[in-house]
């Protein structure tokens, strides 16, 4: 028997989550990452825009980045993932807007940015 893997929650399951926390509506709503637009095309492109701007904190024309640490800081970390600027919430022309909603971000800039709901 253990916690339920939901974050403050204390109810005992012997594995995942409890019966609430099992379907929640955010979980169910959201999508898989495919579903989402996450495919074979997107992850292609965005390793292109990686070799492009290899840096975290890297955007095309020069344009400042949007809560990248290690750009402020002047720290040169290599990105590992591909940032929407602006939240898509599956709207297809800011998903591929590769010259204004697409940066580069390392795993840590990204975790903070997502955090904060940007």
């Amino acid at each position: 028997m253990r916690y339920c893997l939901q974050a403050g929650c204390s109810a005992i399951v012997t594995r995942g989550y409890c019966e609430p926390h099992q379907r929640s509506a955010w979980r169910v709503s959201r999508g898989t990452q495919r579903e989402r637009g996450y495919t074979r095309k997107w992850e292609a492109r965005a390793r292109r825009f990686r070799l492009e701007y290899p840096l975290c904190g890297m955007r095309p024309g020069g344009l400042a980045p949007v809560m990248s640490v290690c750009w402020d800081t002047k720290r040169a970390t290599p990105a590992d993932v591909v940032d929407h600027v602006e939240p898509h919430k599956g709207d297809a022309s800011l998903f591929w807007d590769e010259l204004g909603n697409w940066q580069a971000l390392c795993y840590s800039c990204h975790s903070r940015k997502t955090a904060a709901g940007q």
